[in-house]
């Protein structure tokens, strides 16, 4: 890592800006819930840089009492190949009001670093799980797609299939790895909708971790009840399963 950009969040609801002219917003040093002064470096951090800059970086040492960093509608780089650029970037990275990378952004963050190469690689991913999540949506019947959204924990039987692929195609844009791990790569998926049907109608009932047919226990988890369907022995009980929900 060379050089991150400290970048700015959002803009106030009600002036339409990040901040008036020559108003700055000062990050500095605060006490954490459990009493200690926020520094953002290891002892380790302290004693490597300490050495480099000269100072003594202890949490309760001087440096800290005038030290911050001043921003204002514009962002700010940072290289991290020089001592003092290395000690803002670790006292940035886990500010409470910084998140440390676009893909960890939340509500109560007000600003964001910035590292485009490693941001990228992070999108380049995301984007290419999506792109193949997509993919596999647009094959879907809409059969496949009610099934995935009860995979999913949601009822869509009285749905239309237009209600039901917007609201698979959200969950798809939301996480699409998910998807891909609880569609695309799941093997036992069938089942694993059979058994969500049966719960749904009563056919298998559910009492926390205990899952039973009829008067007998089937599993003690959703894994467990995969294992017994699918066991070869066990294929008359989901032979009558499938009857009993296809009256």
């Amino acid at each position: 890592m060379n050089k991150v950009v400290l970048r700015p969040l959002g803009r106030n609801s009600w002036s339409g800006v990040i901040h008036y002219r020559n108003c700055f917003t000062y990050l500095a040093p605060y006490y954490t819930r459990s009493g200690s002064i926020y520094t953002g470096l290891t002892s380790e951090d302290e004693k490597r840089l300490g050495e480099d800059l000269g100072q003594d970086l202890s949490p309760l040492s001087n440096f800290w009492v005038s030290y911050f960093i001043r921003i204002g509608s514009k962002e700010i780089f940072i290289d991290t190949t020089t001592p003092r650029g290395d000690l803002d970037y670790l006292f940035l990275k886990n500010h409470k009001r910084v998140a440390a990378s676009v893909s960890e952004i939340k509500p109560s963050h007000d600003f964001v670093l910035v590292n485009e190469d490693a941001d990228a690689k992070i999108m380049n991913v995301y984007n290419k799980i999506k792109r193949e999540a997509l993919k596999e949506f647009d094959t879907m019947s809409p059969d496949e797609r009610r099934k995935a959204l009860r995979i999913f924990g949601y009822n869509p039987e009285s749905s239309s299939n237009e209600v039901i692929e917007n609201r698979l195609s959200e969950l798809i844009d939301k996480d699409p790895q998910k998807f891909i791990q609880m569609w695309v790569e799941n093997k036992t998926r069938d089942t694993e909708y059979l058994i969500k049907q049966a719960i749904a109608v009563t056919v298998i009932s559910r009492n926390k971790n205990i899952y039973k047919y009829g008067q007998d226990v089937i599993g003690h988890s959703l894994e467990d009840v995969i294992a017994f369907l699918d066991n070869p022995i066990n294929q008359e009980i989901k032979i009558a399963i499938l009857k009993q929900l296809n009256k």
